[in-house]
Protein backbone atom coordinates (compact mmCIF):
# COMPACT_ATOMS: atom_id res chain seq x y z
CA UNK A 1 0.00 0.00 0.00
CA UNK A 2 2.94 2.33 0.47
CA UNK A 3 3.22 2.87 -3.27
CA UNK A 4 -0.49 3.68 -3.50
CA UNK A 5 -1.11 7.39 -3.59
CA UNK A 6 -4.51 8.78 -2.73
CA UNK A 7 -5.78 12.07 -1.49
CA UNK A 8 -8.26 12.83 1.26
CA UNK A 9 -11.06 12.92 -1.35
CA UNK A 10 -10.19 9.70 -3.18
CA UNK A 11 -12.84 7.02 -3.65
CA UNK A 12 -12.33 3.42 -4.70
CA UNK A 13 -14.62 0.65 -5.91
CA UNK A 14 -15.03 -2.46 -3.79
CA UNK A 15 -12.73 -4.48 -6.08
CA UNK A 16 -9.96 -1.87 -5.93
CA UNK A 17 -10.42 -1.53 -2.16
CA UNK A 18 -10.25 -5.30 -1.71
CA UNK A 19 -6.99 -5.32 -3.66
CA UNK A 20 -5.55 -2.48 -1.54
CA UNK A 21 -6.56 -4.15 1.74
CA UNK A 22 -5.58 -7.64 0.61
CA UNK A 23 -8.90 -9.38 1.22
CA UNK A 24 -11.76 -10.49 -1.00
CA UNK A 25 -14.73 -8.22 -1.60
CA UNK A 26 -17.15 -10.43 0.38
CA UNK A 27 -14.94 -9.84 3.44
CA UNK A 28 -15.38 -6.07 3.02
CA UNK A 29 -19.15 -6.48 2.77
CA UNK A 30 -19.11 -8.59 5.95
CA UNK A 31 -16.98 -6.02 7.79
CA UNK A 32 -19.42 -3.29 6.73
CA UNK A 33 -22.13 -5.12 8.68
CA UNK A 34 -19.96 -5.53 11.78
CA UNK A 35 -18.16 -2.18 11.92
CA UNK A 36 -20.42 0.87 11.93
CA UNK A 37 -17.49 3.15 11.11
CA UNK A 38 -17.18 1.67 7.62
CA UNK A 39 -19.65 3.57 5.49
CA UNK A 40 -18.93 3.38 1.78
CA UNK A 41 -20.91 5.73 -0.42
CA UNK A 42 -23.29 3.93 -2.72
CA UNK A 43 -24.27 5.00 -6.19
CA UNK A 44 -27.87 4.87 -7.34
CA UNK A 45 -27.15 1.44 -8.78
CA UNK A 46 -25.81 0.28 -5.39
CA UNK A 47 -22.14 0.24 -6.32
CA UNK A 48 -19.90 0.87 -3.31
CA UNK A 49 -17.24 3.57 -3.22
CA UNK A 50 -14.82 3.55 -0.28
CA UNK A 51 -13.19 6.79 0.88
CA UNK A 52 -9.57 7.14 1.91
CA UNK A 53 -10.76 7.23 5.54
CA UNK A 54 -12.61 3.96 4.98
CA UNK A 55 -9.37 2.49 3.59
CA UNK A 56 -7.44 3.55 6.70
CA UNK A 57 -10.09 2.03 8.96
CA UNK A 58 -10.15 -1.18 6.92
CA UNK A 59 -6.38 -1.49 7.15
CA UNK A 60 -6.60 -1.08 10.91
CA UNK A 61 -9.35 -3.72 11.10
CA UNK A 62 -7.28 -6.13 9.05
CA UNK A 63 -4.29 -5.60 11.32
CA UNK A 64 -6.37 -6.14 14.45
CA UNK A 65 -7.98 -9.31 13.11
CA UNK A 66 -5.19 -10.94 11.11
CA UNK A 67 -1.99 -9.79 12.81
CA UNK A 68 -2.97 -8.97 16.40
CA UNK A 69 -5.41 -11.90 16.73
CA UNK A 70 -8.46 -9.99 17.94
CA UNK A 71 -11.95 -11.35 17.52
CA UNK A 72 -14.51 -9.33 15.55
CA UNK A 73 -16.07 -8.23 18.84
CA UNK A 74 -12.69 -7.15 20.25
CA UNK A 75 -11.79 -5.27 17.07
CA UNK A 76 -15.19 -3.54 17.06
CA UNK A 77 -14.57 -2.43 20.64
CA UNK A 78 -11.13 -1.01 19.81
CA UNK A 79 -12.35 0.76 16.66
CA UNK A 80 -15.32 2.23 18.56
CA UNK A 81 -13.03 3.51 21.35
CA UNK A 82 -10.68 5.06 18.80
CA UNK A 83 -13.60 6.75 17.02
CA UNK A 84 -14.91 8.06 20.36
CA UNK A 85 -11.48 9.49 21.19
CA UNK A 86 -11.28 11.14 17.76
CA UNK A 87 -14.73 12.65 18.24
CA UNK A 88 -13.73 14.03 21.65
CA UNK A 89 -10.53 15.51 20.20
CA UNK A 90 -12.54 17.08 17.37
CA UNK A 91 -15.01 18.49 19.90
CA UNK A 92 -12.18 19.97 21.95
CA UNK A 93 -10.60 21.54 18.87
CA UNK A 94 -13.96 22.94 17.77
CA UNK A 95 -14.63 24.39 21.22
CA UNK A 96 -11.21 26.03 21.21
CA UNK A 97 -11.82 27.60 17.80
CA UNK A 98 -15.27 28.80 18.85
CA UNK A 99 -13.86 30.37 22.01
CA UNK A 100 -11.18 32.18 20.00
CA UNK A 101 -13.78 33.38 17.50
CA UNK A 102 -16.06 34.67 20.26
CA UNK A 103 -13.16 36.51 21.87
CA UNK A 104 -12.23 38.12 18.54
CA UNK A 105 -15.83 39.22 18.03
CA UNK A 106 -15.93 40.71 21.53
CA UNK A 107 -12.69 42.59 20.85
CA UNK A 108 -14.12 43.89 17.58
CA UNK A 109 -17.30 45.03 19.29
CA UNK A 110 -15.29 46.83 21.94
CA UNK A 111 -13.30 48.64 19.23
CA UNK A 112 -16.52 49.65 17.48
CA UNK A 113 -17.96 50.95 20.77
CA UNK A 114 -14.82 53.02 21.43
CA UNK A 115 -14.93 54.51 17.93
CA UNK A 116 -18.61 55.38 18.20
CA UNK A 117 -18.17 57.27 21.49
Amino acid sequence: MSDLKFTQNSFFTISKTAKIIGVQSHVLRFWEKKFSSINPKKSLSGRRFYSSNDIKTLLMIKKLLYEDGFTIKGAVSIIDKKNQQNMEMNDDALNEKLTKSINLIKQGLNLIKKNIN
